[in-house]
């Protein structure tokens, strides 16, 4: 697998630990990989590139120090630990999405169930729904590598559509039907 990469070397103070907290999250949610301490990888494109300047500089705005590597090369192995790594962090994300979908669609059956529902719930279940492909887009735009779950997620999703779609329907035709 040949391809180039991005290396992000940098260092925070030790304290206050916040400062690393923050670099840290950054860093995980560009869904870059620590190939050892203080050295993130990613796979060289325009997007990454923003990305890891943009965590460089919040780095130096910090008080650290950081180095970004353009064009690095990693040898087969490691880059083959790399995005195996890169790939199980995504899947774990995508099966957490599963599992929160999954939630979602017993909760639309419960509610289905009951039949009393209003409509501020109505739109609580619409914005649940979208919390949760708000998530999945940002899931998606870090898998790099095409991580096992996506196709899953997507279905989930499209699934979770059509369960809201009609349950939204129901209700208003019920009452259409009875006024």
């Amino acid at each position: 697998m040949e391809s180039t990469w991005l290396l992000l070397i940098y260092t925070v103070p030790a304290e206050p630990s916040r400062k690393r907290a923050a670099v840290w999250r950054e860093l995980k949610r560009a869904g870059a990989v620590s190939v050892r301490d203080g050295v993130w990888a990613l796979p060289e494109r325009d997007d990454t590139r923003d990305r890891f300047r943009m965590i460089a500089a919040k780095v130096t705005d910090l008080d650290g120090q950081a180095t970004l590597v353009e064009g690095a090369r990693i040898g087969a192995e490691r880059t083959a630990d790399v995005v195996a790594a890169a790939q199980a962090v995504r899947a774990r994300e995508y099966q957490e999405l599963i599992d929160e979908a999954g939630h979602f669609l017993a909760h639309v059956q419960r509610e289905r169930e009951h039949r009393n529902v209003t409509f501020h719930e109505l739109e609580e279940l619409e914005a649940d729904l979208g919390k949760l492909r708000h998530w999945s887009e940002q899931v998606v735009a870090r898998d790099y590598f095409g991580a096992a779950g996506r196709a899953e997620v997507e279905q989930l999703f499209a699934q979770c559509d059509e369960v809201l779609e009609s349950f939204l329907e129901n209700p208003f035709r019920d009452a259409e039907a009875e006024g």
